[in-house]
């Protein structure tokens, strides 16, 4: 009996919160854009090597539940060759993760947001025709700022701070995103 009003309250939570949307808020959206990431161990360990990942790309999907919040999963991928003599070792990054996005709504167009992400990151790497993998857990937390161009239609600045978990510490990456984004 309690689990079933607990259920129902929930429910009814959630069409009321559902209902109090502005029409011209959109209920889902998608995104997709560059990135550009910097591996901080990278750069601690050898100085001489670029830590940064110039390419790199970025996809999510996001519902908003209620006004200020919404469940985002985003995926994204960063590579970059390394510069020294020989055959050249290819390094790449891919993140699979999902978590909650705060909001605040705002009539002018401009609608900031923080989110907090968990996941995977896979990183692997390429040299002489030999491919090595790691799968390690993610977490990464950030922010940034929606801006409405016409209709649906937007942009994305978005800065984050990912902590890869790995051997027994943490990797950190920093990245900045720009994104476009289509609400639906």
């Amino acid at each position: 009996m309690r689990l079933s009003s607990t259920v129902l309250i929930l429910l009814l939570i959630l069409t009321v919160s559902t209902a109090a949307q502005s029409a011209n808020s959109p209920r889902y959206e998608v995104a997709g854009g560059y990135q550009f990431m910097r591996d901080q161990d990278m750069a601690k360990h050898d100085p001489d090597l670029s830590a940064n990942f110039p390419a790199g790309w970025m996809a999510s999907g996001g519902a908003h539940l209620w006004s200020w919040l919404g469940a985002v999963g985003e995926v994204s991928g960063s590579a970059k060759t390394l510069s020294i003599p020989g055959d050249k070792p290819k390094l790449r990054v891919y993140t699979f993760m999902a978590g909650p996005r705060f909001t605040r709504s705002a009539h002018s167009g401009i609608n900031p947001f923080a989110q907090v992400l968990f996941g995977s990151a896979r990183a692997s790497s390429s040299v002489l025709g030999v491919r090595e993998t790691v799968t390690d857990f993610s977490y990464q937390p950030g922010g940034g700022i929606d801006l409405s161009v016409a209709g649906r239609l937007g942009v994305r600045f978005e800065g984050d701070y990912r902590i890869v978990r790995a051997a027994g510490h943490n990797s950190k990456e920093p990245r900045v995103v720009a994104a476009a984004v289509i609400g639906f």
